[in-house]
């Protein structure tokens, strides 16, 4: 049997942490992925036409790998919060029992 207090302070602070990294993932999941840009003292133009960044920023890898990341993180914490509820109702249902009191 798992050292009860130390599982749970992991599991919360694993939890806070994906928080975390959910609210940084979220702020930029929309946004085009850094790139690397010439030096601001290049004497170098732009070659061809006016350029379009939507589809290059709507269709990169990085960008969609964020947001695939995100929605699965925000979907295993509320997996996960509804497994510890569900835990949580099973176990005050049977210690109410033993109680003697209503199982349910």
């Amino acid at each position: 049997m798992p050292n009860l207090p130390a599982t749970v302070r992991d599991f919360a602070e694993e939890t806070l942490r994906l928080a975390a990294s959910i609210e940084k993932a979220q702020a930029i999941q929309w946004e085009a992925a850094p790139i690397p840009r010439p030096a601001d003292d290049t004497t170098e133009r732009a070659k061809g036409g006016h350029g379009d960044p939507t589809p290059s920023i709507a269709l990169d890898e990085r960008r969609l790998a964020v947001r695939a990341a995100c929605d699965a993180a925000v979907q295993a914490l509320a997996v996960a919060e509804a497994a510890a509820r569900n835990a949580r109702r099973h176990l005050d249902a049977a210690t109410s029992a033993w109680e003697g009191g209503d199982p349910r």
